[in-house]
């Protein structure tokens, strides 16, 4: 299913759930992402990269796509890279917002998906869906108008910065990233730190662990701590009690073996 309706913090039917078209196909959709948004988005609030792909494939698996557009400024130094990934998505067109007039800010970008969603709302053919990847209230119009003619509007947003208005305009919306997605982020960089200094023959305390994560991840300091009290809580990592300098100290311990048999580390590499 569709994670979008597991994952909205709006009321979706049953029948916008199953809804299909008469022959029982999937309904065609039309996919804008303003790639600007999700990428400092991620990078700025949680030190993340966008899971595109992984992104495209729950789409595709609910939709049958007819447009998928990426719009950005990728003539910036750290977004650039990202066109390598985007590329490896089938059948997807990258839209280049970079002005060279001075003075031109973001909004240049949010006029140009605007216009392309605008001129892709008034094709005879165009598709049932409409799917928005931003979190700019400058798009709440478009979204009421697309609604106006009958189209069903999805929006995605990074969290903390998606706006509330946009949020209550569509049919239904996601923030992301999704809790577990970040989570398994935060679990990784808690597992490598650790894996290191077991190779070193080092220990690591609870505090230790959650102030040397944070400040070599550039991750806040809760977020790390919320993540290693999951772990804790569910024995994938443990407090063992020793002496150090004639004190008793706890230390973390990894349950590398439920580590793996439960998969809990994505990126675990087999042994």
């Amino acid at each position: 299913m569709f994670k979008l309706f597991g994952g909205s913090k709006k009321n979706v039917t049953p029948q916008e759930k199953k809804e299909k078209n008469v022959s029982g196909t999937k309904q065609t959709a039309a996919v804008f992402v303003d790639y600007e948004h999700w990428y400092y988005g991620y990078n700025n609030f949680f030190k993340l990269k966008p899971n595109i792909l992984e992104w495209y494939e729950e789409i595709s698996e609910e939709f049958e796509v007819k447009v998928l557009k990426f719009f950005g400024n990728f003539s910036e130094k750290y977004i650039k890279d990202e066109l390598l990934r985007i590329e490896k998505i089938k059948d997807s067109t990258v839209v280049h917002t970079a002005s060279m007039k001075e003075g031109v800010d973001k909004d240049f970008t949010d006029f140009i998906i605007l216009d392309a969603i605008y001129r892709e709302a008034a094709k005879t053919d165009s598709p049932d869906v409409f799917i928005i990847f931003t979190g700019d209230g400058h798009f709440d119009l478009v979204i009421k108008y697309l609604r106006e003619i009958k189209k069903k509007v999805y929006v995605y947003g990074v969290r903390h910065s998606f706006s509330s208005r946009l949020r209550s305009s569509a049919n239904a919306y996601v923030e992301m990233p999704r809790t577990e997605q970040e989570m398994a982020v935060y679990f990784d960089m808690i597992f490598v730190s650790l894996k290191i200094l077991q190779k070193k023959g080092k220990t690591a305390t609870y505090r230790k662990t959650i102030s040397n994560v944070s400040a070599y991840q550039g991750v806040p300091g809760e977020r790390i701590q919320t993540a290693l009290d999951y772990l804790m809580k569910n024995r994938y990592i443990v407090e063992e009690d020793v002496r150090y300098n004639n004190k008793p100290t706890k230390i973390l311990a990894v349950k590398w073996d439920k580590v793996k048999e439960d998969g809990i580390w994505k990126k675990q590499k087999k042994s």
